[in-house]
């Protein structure tokens, strides 16, 4: 019975995992970056995830250079599915943030939660020989120093 718990919460888990960012261009040389992440793997890497997007982004416009501006940072949790023991059966699925179940017989049901982070920066693109590129992130610095996140 503990082995399916725990391979139950390990696959949860799993599926829970995810990291995406979304990119809004404010100005040619600015962009607005929101990340939001979820699971154990990812939600520790949100803020490495962010800069290097960031990076990226400037490169992507001919830019070499960049700061990061209206930081803003938070972490929470969400329902990615519910551990059911019973005598009889258990049924659980989750859609957004709702548990669903159908259950017969005597049982005992446990949520499941899933750690979540949020990065959402400002980025300020600056070319080489701009008074803003002094003391700012060089984009390929940034992208060769993270690798693959």
């Amino acid at each position: 019975m503990k082995r399916n718990a725990l391979l139950s919460l390990l696959i949860s888990a799993a599926f829970a995992s995810c990291a995406t960012t979304s990119e809004m261009p404010l100005a040619p040389n600015v962009v607005r970056l929101d990340t939001n992440a979820s699971g154990l793997i990812f939600t520790s890497q949100a803020g490495q995830i962010t800069m290097k997007k960031a990076a990226e982004a400037t490169l992507k416009r001919g830019y070499t250079h960049f700061r990061l501006e209206q930081a803003s940072t938070s972490q929470g949790s969400r329902l990615v599915g519910m551990n059911t023991q019973s005598n009889g059966w258990g049924q659980a699925s989750v859609h957004g943030n709702t548990a669903y179940g159908n259950y017969s017989g005597t049982s005992f049901s446990t949520p499941m939660y899933a750690p979540t982070a949020q990065v959402g920066v400002t980025v300020i693109m600056f070319h080489t020989n701009e008074a803003g590129a002094k003391g700012a992130f060089d984009a390929a610095d940034v992208i060769k120093k993270q690798g693959k996140v």
